[in-house]
């Protein structure tokens, strides 16, 4: 069955672009709020979670503007999840926005609950 693509937005109004991107590539931001523990090997990545691993690789990214991951044992070789930063040039507002893919419309509700969750964990610890 094929999954269905999504995104999500978040406001980031006020957070640099650069302090931004530390949260969303470098494994120590990650761990503030993406995942318990996050371990990088080149473009392999274990995202941890209560002890247990899931491994992800780095598919694609771009200093600053995002950063795309496929995980390993996903069969889909399309799906990806992608934290992307966009900068408003009128107003030079920053937006967070994730695209992830769910198999189900009850998958797709948690999954976006499980972004909106973390993403308040990022803002809360950007103190916004």
């Amino acid at each position: 069955m094929a999954k269905t693509k999504f995104t999500i937005e978040y406001d980031m109004q006020g957070v640099p672009v650069t302090l931004l991107w530390q949260y969303l590539f470098m494994p120590q931001g990650l761990e503030l709020w993406f995942a318990d523990e996050v371990k990088q090997n080149g473009k392999s990545f274990s995202f941890i979670w209560n002890g247990v691993a899931q491994e992800a690789s780095l598919i694609s990214m771009r200093n600053g503007v995002y950063v795309r991951f496929h995980w390993k044992d996903d069969g889909h070789e399309r799906t990806f999840f992608e934290m992307r930063i966009v900068v408003s040039e009128l107003t030079d507002n920053k937006t967070l926005v994730i695209t992830d893919f769910a198999e189900s419309p009850d998958d797709e509700q948690e999954v976006r609950e499980m972004w909106d969750q973390s993403v308040a964990t990022l803002k809360r610890t950007l103190g916004l």
